[in-house]
């Protein structure tokens, strides 16, 4: 145990070290963990026993540092002593309650109420007894947990087989020389500190979210002949079908294997009755395609040899992964000894290709404006544990918001998540949950290194999903320098050692420290919440707008997303309108810089490539003094709340019709010409010779300038013998010419069909130009 100085404070950082490290084999880096190369988590045809169900448990109060001591022999012999028999096959656990797993320890009443999860974050042993059959007999046997929060230690039969650290990413054993046939006994020993008590876990703070403690995701073991493929990484080079494909080989007998290595590609049909029917890829194959580059090997492996074969392979005419258009193939290898098949590996991928260019994100080479929503992995009868019906039912509800992203919240999901976003077709960003970290977490994580252990498991889990167009460093930190050389050490190892050509982005703070913050500098997305007037000072709209100004003018090749935006409605459904309101506010200022126009025009001018609001859902938090309401939705995933409604009508305005594509080269801004204009005190007034259709555009744009009032205007459009509209503008900035927009598809639409004239009126005492009076798309 040592300690990490920050100001005038000492913290404890524990000896244990990240279970993760990255060799290169054969010119590929190929991740290990626990003395196996890190192998793929996407469910596979193989022999599996679940290890679901009633499980055997009884709480402890942890000590907190012993848990994160390093693991040597006098670790475990001291861990099992003061267990006094627990981690033994015969030890009497009757009288022990039941739990059923997986399923977090925290109680959980179902309910939207404060409460309705317990705060649990301490310590727990669980216990089960599981038979293997003859047929896992000879059979090389890993074990495979898709998520235990916080540190899991874990014995099969009494003995120790492993640890690991992080709450929600996947891992693995060999636990082959551990079983024996029938009864078997596992032992899983989960210690989760408390947020907050320490400065060397990841999450550390009390977070805007729950702390979970247990066995949360799927927990079984898998069997293979020992001669297997460890996991496929695809990458997709260009739009035209060609693709680098990695496989990793493994060996995990005594002695040395020779097989051939069959690789086949085949097509899917995202309108087939059984798309959403299950997670596995073999579930959705359809014909095998023909494909160029691949040729079947003849492999040799020595006894526990690991070999990976890369070869470039093209896809002719291929059918593109995109927004809504989720075209999909399923790459297949297999290994065949002596006309046997020993392994049968699937993982469903898709051609795609995302660059960061000019203020622009172009997916498959177009620019593309990404309006989405952020949703928590929660459910209030279940916490964070997932199912793929649950899953389904959540993105199905997504879907229909008429979104094309979705923010995974600030950790991340299921390995089910995405491959559900990847048959939706919806883009997806990923975050590691380092949650608003300070300068003592970052000097703790230098030295122990388990973010930068969730960042590989992150990315070594879901390689090869589609969907994530992003993966995000952190969310709202506050040391700006020490962020910068985590974001340059995260960015520089995934370009130059395992690049899979998604883009790199984070979540700052707007106000941690500005539109300047350095720490955007490696990245290729520059991305931050904004909460302007809720959090960050100034007012929702003209915050919001002076911001992105300001980040654009600080970045001006960097695409800017906002990663969060929104309020909440309140318990008591007080804030249920003002909700609304601070959504429009915002979303307004966003918008009108947006990188690409609802009809498919690249907007020169933009550069906001993406802006998501917080969230989909209501959610717990961790402290339990309230429950989270910023949700369109309650918990209930049912009850609709009245933002609801105006969000699906914004964004199937928005994405609706192009999917968010620049399909096009942006038209001329028009400028109208008046037949004349009358200028008196106060009062502008734009009369046309001819009646002009303004429901084509989207906005109406007045040039002003005023030298000291950042007041806004009113502005009335009058309709041939129909009547006017009127609209009263947001703030301007002073001292210099300024870009007014009016909202054009707010204002009803049949005055807009034909527009004789444009008054505009502001304080009689006030110096302001009207310069020009224009629309645009």
């Amino acid at each position: 145990m040592t300690e990490v100085k920050t100001q005038s404070r000492e913290y404890k950082v524990g000896s244990l070290p990240s279970s993760l490290q990255l060799k290169e084999i054969d010119g590929k880096i190929v991740p290990f963990q626990n003395g196996i190369a890190y192998p793929s988590f996407e469910p596979q045809n193989r022999q599996v026993l679940s290890l679901a169900g009633a499980w055997k448990k009884k709480r402890f109060a942890a000590d907190h540092d012993w848990s994160l001591t390093i693991r040597d022999e006098q670790w475990i012999q001291e861990t099992e002593k003061a267990a006094a028999g627990i981690t033994a096959p015969g030890f009497d656990d009757s009288n022990w309650d039941t739990h059923s797993l997986p399923l977090p320890e925290n109680q959980l009443n179902g309910k939207e109420e404060v409460g309705g999860a317990e705060t649990y974050e301490d310590g727990v042993w669980y216990r089960k007894t599981f038979q293997l059959g003859a047929d896992w007999e000879g059979k090389v046997i890993s074990l495979k947990c898709l998520a235990v929060s916080y540190v899991g230690d874990f014995w099969i039969n009494g003995k120790y087989v492993g640890y690991h650290e992080g709450g929600y990413t996947p891992f693995a054993f060999d636990i082959t020389d551990f079983l024996q046939p029938g009864d078997n006994s596992i032992v899983i020993r989960v210690d989760n500190p408390p947020w907050k008590s320490r400065y060397d876990i990841v999450p550390a703070q009390d977070n805007d979210f729950f702390n979970y403690t247990g066995v949360i995701h799927d927990i079984f073991l898998e069997a293979t002949d020992g001669i297997q493929v460890v996991r496929t990484d695809i990458i997709p080079q260009n739009t035209t079908g060609e693709v680098i494909i990695s496989v990793v080989l493994e060996n995990r007998t005594s002695t040395a294997q020779s097989f051939l290595l069959k690789g086949s590609i085949f097509d899917t049909d995202f309108t087939s009755d059984n798309w959403l029917a299950e997670p596995s890829a073999k579930s959705i194959c359809q014909q095998e395609i023909d494909v160029l580059g691949w040729e079947d090997q003849n492999i040799e492996l020595a006894a526990g040899e690991i070999r990976v074969l890369t070869i470039p392979v093209t896809i002719p005419n291929p059918k593109l992964w995109s927004i809504r258009e989720p075209n999909l193939y399923v790459f297949e290898a297999t290994l065949i000894q002596e006309e046997q098949v020993l392994d049968r590996f699937t993982s469903q991928f898709g051609i795609r290709t995302l660059e960061a260019k000019d203020a622009n994100i172009l997916l498959n080479e177009k620019p593309v404006f990404l309006a989405g929503v952020a949703r928590h992995e929660e459910w209030p009868g279940f916490g964070r544990t997932a199912s793929w019906d649950r899953i389904k039912s959540d993105f199905l509800k997504i879907r229909d918001l008429s979104v094309n992203m979705v923010r995974t919240a600030h950790y991340p999901n299921h390995v089910y998540t995405f491959i559900m976003l990847d048959r939706l077709g919806l883009t997806a960003m990923s975050e590691i949950p380092l949650w608003q970290f300070e300068t003592g977490h970052y000097q703790a994580q230098e030295e122990r290194k388990i973010s930068y252990q969730m960042w590989r498991e992150m990315v070594f889990s879901n390689y090869n999903r589609p969907s994530i167009i992003m993966w995000s460093t952190q969310n709202e930190s506050s040391d700006v320098m020490l962020r910068k050389a985590y974001n340059e050490n995260l960015a520089t190892e995934l370009k130059t050692t395992y690049n899979d050509g998604r883009l790199i982005t984070q979540s700052a703070a707007a106000d941690q420290p500005g539109y300047y913050d350095e720490s955007m500098e490696p990245l290729d997305v520059a991305g931050w919440t904004m909460y302007f007037g809720i959090f960050h000072g100034s007012t929702p709209y003209e915050g919001t707008r002076n911001f992105i100004e300001q980040a654009h003018e600080r970045w001006p090749e960097k695409p800017i997303i906002n990663t969060e935006y929104g309020i909440w409605s309140n318990a008591d459904d007080s804030f249920l309108e003002k909700q609304v309101e601070i959504y429009r506010d915002v979303q307004m200022a966003l918008i009108e810089k947006a990188t690409v126009t609802p009809q498919g025009e690249r907007n020169e001018n933009g550069y906001i490539a993406a802006i998501d609001y917080w969230t989909a859902f209501d959610w717990y938090v961790n402290h339990n003094r309230f429950y989270q309401t910023m949700g369109m939705l309650r918990m209930d995933r049912k009850t609709e709340k009245p933002l609801y409604h105006e969000f699906v009508r914004d964004h199937q305005r928005l994405v609706g019709t192009t999917n968010g594509f620049g399909i096009r080269e942006a038209s001329e801004q028009g400028v109208i010409d008046g037949g004349f204009s009358m200028v008196t005190a106060g009062k502008v007034e734009y009369t046309f010779a001819k009646a002009i259709n303004l429901t084509e555009s989207n906005y109406l744009i007045l040039k002003v300038k005023d030298l000291e009032v950042l007041d806004g205007v009113n502005v009335e459009i009058k309709g041939n013998s129909i009547g006017s509209v009127f609209y009263q503008t947001y703030g301007i900035q002073a001292n210099k010419e300024f870009d007014v927009f009016v909202p054009l598809w707010t204002l009803d639409q049949a005055v807009l069909r034909e527009v004789t004239g444009v008054t505009i009126t502001f304080d009689p005492n006030r110096m302001l130009e009207i310069l020009e009076i224009a629309s645009r798309n």
